[in-house]
């Protein structure tokens, strides 16, 4: 049966809204605040076993042996671990491109410092961290490859012998007459930038219990996965199992942001159960763990890139060149950060030409791995910070060169020189909003006076579009083909009218159980109290994606509006059958399903749900006992990628302006943040709360990377930080609260007219912070285009050109 999908709030026909688009409380929360939400750390298993893993200090060298005797003598080792058991049980990491992934433990060399060498379960945790320093690994140093330029020179060390080369992948996209642009305009400005590592760092790290059952030879993995469906078909690959042996149950996250990792520790904790005759095996990341090597180092770039200009501050052409740091291999799909910038790469304004000449390349640094926003936010910051740079040299306000350049509101849906299709927007009128909130003039009028004084206050004024809800073909480029990302719901009523909605993510912190409650209970009519949320595991979820490229709300939406539309057919084909008329004469509205003409004739939906539990003799010929309906929703209108990598790869398009104002301390290098102003159009807000908590962490993230987080590595690919003493992370002391208002273009393709805003302001925080900070520099002819804008690099500036 045909099922048409509401797309607009107000194809919401079933009730009265009374929960979408409204601040209701969460309905994860109360467990939250209470303290019973069960974590993979506070599970424990029968007879279960705890991991630790050794690792290699070295960034390259050659295992030639791994003694392991003494500490699988030890008292309470049960299980030891080395590259010889993983060469002969698993499969490298499927990687995009193949064929650039490593075994998740050492099995001929290392290549990064914190690669796995051994690993051993015993009964407590300390046992098995003592047993460690009892295993002898003998290496044979090789020279490691630090940077790119390393990498790529002529006879480097080869991070992977068999490949030739440490250029995973090169290849230049060209969109229009880039060349002819260039060649006729008045102005072109151009840049280097250097965006340093950054990491996700999410309060729980990374961790699992596996248990490997011998009986059937399947395997079952309990941990705090973001994607728990790919998560489960990635390990069925890399350990040899069919995938309908690998069950994963996702427990609740304390934070993830992308860069969770996992594969690695899941792989060591599943071999170790099955070495340990299929006892439970919990591994817990420590934090020194997850800085050295866990999931969370992403965006080790180096840019090239110009902006071309008529003389009326017309920007017609954009080039970028990109050097990628992927660290030691392609395994944690750090290529497809690169290649999201696709999908939104000319950001907010009509620019006729473009052009990106990509390279990925393998160093011995620890792979890269996805983190919020997936990459745009480095691309954003070279684009923004060029149109700052252009209208200084055009002598243009930066807000008002950005609205000569805006895509304009009749232009929607508007297709981007890369291809995407943004969806709708009003970027002047956010732009408009937002130096009026900011009362911008006043904002201008104090800098002057300011630097009269001799201080150093800068703004900035940054436009971007945040793609949501993203699609396989994006990334086809870079070795992940595919299009379509499923999102799947069962919808269930029991004879009481409590509705139960299972879905295949868990609980992560972005309030999505509270949207599948306020929508369940919109479109069936009842209270969100009836509406339980529940996640199901692998073996039995419909198939899903869960979170990543900001497309949960919407999706999961499009899920239930789906289910709940089925469960309303055959809703009115029963209730018809028992009033003897047609289903077109019924209607389910405010939780009756009512006759059209006489509405106080009709069945709540827990009538309804009693009379096919319990009295199926009443049911029509044909019609199943099951007040179910499942669903599986997937964005419309994908395409596959042409040559240049066109297509139409994200479905919705959210756009914000922000507004913010520094000052840098000349003695210290220090930046203050003494204003933030925020304006954003995410389509329909479903919870207004959500969205705004969204946004506040995003810029949190954003200060973080503009001001303060770094991994540095030594000339010898040695990393330099392992704590949070060396990995400065902002507290509440550094990240202001913001200002915030929003506008309201609704999408006119995705269910209910929302937006994603899951990534939301770390695409926009970076480049704003980092443009204020320059604004700040240029009556000093100035500029800092590497992150973060440190204190210390700063100061460095400020010193060398004798001005602290």
């Amino acid at each position: 049966m045909a099922i048409e999908i509401p797309t607009l709030p107000e194809q919401l026909p079933t009730s009265a809204p009374r929960f979408v688009g409204k601040e209701v409380n969460r309905i994860e929360d109360p467990a939250l605040v209470s303290g019973t939400v069960e974590f993979i750390d506070n599970l424990s298993l029968p007879g279960m076993l705890h991991c630790a893993i050794l690792r290699s200090p070295h960034p390259h060298a050659r295992v030639i042996k791994v003694d392991t005797r003494a500490a699988a003598a030890l008292e309470g080792v049960e299980a030891v671990l080395t590259g010889e058991d993983v060469g002969r049980w698993c499969a490298p990491a499927f990687t995009a491109p193949e064929g650039w992934g490593s075994y998740c433990m050492a099995v001929d060399k290392v290549r990064f410092v914190g690669e796995p060498v051994a690993a051993v379960a015993a009964t407590s945790r300390y046992l098995a961290e003592d047993a460690l320093e009892l295993i002898q690994v003998e290496y044979e140093l090789l020279t490691p490859v630090a940077n790119p330029d390393e990498a790529m020179a002529p006879g480097a060390p080869l991070l992977f012998e068999e490949r030739g080369t440490n250029v995973i992948q090169s290849r230049e996209y060209t969109w229009g007459e880039i060349d002819r642009v260039f060649a006729d305009a008045d102005r072109v400005v151009s840049r280097k930038f250097r965006w340093n590592r950054v990491g996700a760092n999410p309060t729980e790290t990374f961790g699992c219990i596996c248990q490997w059952d011998l009986a059937d030879n399947s395997l079952t993995c309990r941990g705090a996965y973001q994607t728990p469906r790919f998560m489960g078909l990635g390990r069925a690959a890399s350990l040899k199992l069919p995938a309908n042996k690998v069950r994963i149950i996702t427990h609740a996250q304390g934070g993830g942001f992308g860069g969770k990792g996992g594969p690695r520790g899941t792989d060591i904790a599943a071999l170790l159960s099955r070495k340990a005759d299929g006892r439970p095996v919990k591994y817990i990341e420590d934090r020194m763990e997850y800085l050295l090597a866990g999931g969370g180092q992403s965006w080790d770039r180096y840019y090239d890139a110009a902006l071309a200009l008529q003389a009326d501050g017309t920007v017609t052409g954009f080039k970028v060149r990109l050097v990628d740091d992927q660290g030691a291999g392609a395994e944690g799909y750090g290529t497809i950060s690169a290649a999201k910038p696709l999908a939104a790469f000319t950001g907010n304004y009509r620019i006729e030409a473009a052009s990106y000449d990509l390279t990925l390349v393998a160093t011995n640094r620890a792979p890269t791995y996805p983190y919020r926003g997936y990459g745009p936010p480095p691309h954003n910051l070279v684009l923004e910070s060029l149109m700052d740079i252009a209208a200084r040299e055009l002598a243009v306000d930066p807000a008002e060169l950005r609205r000569r350049n805006y895509i304009r509101p009749e232009q929607f849906p508007y297709t981007v020189p890369s291809g995407n299709e943004y969806d709708s927007g009003n970027y002047a009128a956010v732009l408009d909003r937002v130096l009026e909130m900011a009362d911008y003039r006043a904002l201008r009028e104090a800098q002057a006076k300011a630097r009269a004084e001799g201080r150093l206050v800068g703004i900035g004024v940054v436009s971007t579009v945040e793609p949501g809800v993203f699609d396989w073909n994006a990334y086809a480029t870079v070795g992940v083909p595919g299009v379509g990302v499923p999102e799947g719901v069962k919808v269930a009523v029991d004879v009481l009218g409590n509705v139960t909605v299972a879905v295949g993510f868990n609980l992560q912190g972005q309030g999505q159980f509270t949207v599948a409650a306020q929508v369940v209970a919109d479109y069936l009519g009842v209270d969100m109290n009836a509406v339980k949320v529940a996640t199901a595991s692998t073996d039995v979820a419909m198939p899903h994606f869960g979170q990543g490229g900001s497309r949960l709300g919407v999706a999961v939406t499009g899920a239930i509006l789906g289910a709940c539309e089925k469960l309303k057919q055959t809703f009115c084909l029963l209730v018809a059958h028992l009033m003897h008329t047609g289903p077109e004469q019924v209607e389910l509205m405010n939780g009756r399903l009512q006759l059209k003409g006489a509405p106080e004739h009709g069945m709540s939906i827990a009538e309804v749900a009693g009379v096919m539990l319990a009295r199926s003799d009443l049911l029509p010929p044909g019609m199943e006992p099951c007040p179910e309906a499942t669903f599986v929703w997937t964005a419309p209108n994908r395409n596959l990628p042409d040559d240049q990598g066109r297509c139409r790869s994200y479905l919705t398009a959210a756009n914000a302006t922000h507004i913010a104002q520094i000052e840098i301390d000349r003695h210290t290098g220090q930046v203050k943040i003494l204003g933030y102003f925020i304006v954003d159009d995410c389509g329909t807000r479903l919870n207004p709360a959500s969205v705004e908590g969204q946004l506040q962490g995003g810029v949190a993230q954003g200060v973080g990377a503009a001001l303060f987080e770094e991994y540095v590595y030594d000339p010898q690919a040695q990393p330099l930080v392992t704590t949070f003493v060396d990995y400065l992370i902002p507290t509440i002391h550094e990240v202001p609260m913001t200002t915030k208002d929003h506008l309201v273009t609704p999408s006119p393709f995705a269910p209910l007219g929302a937006k994603g805003c899951g990534e939301g302001a770390i695409h926009t925080t970076p480049a704003t912070l980092m443009c204020a900070i320059n604004d700040a520099l240029s009556p000093l002819g100035l500029e800092i285009l590497e992150t973060p804008a440190s204190p210390h690099r700063l100061w460095k500036l400020l010193h060398g050109h004798g001005a602290a």
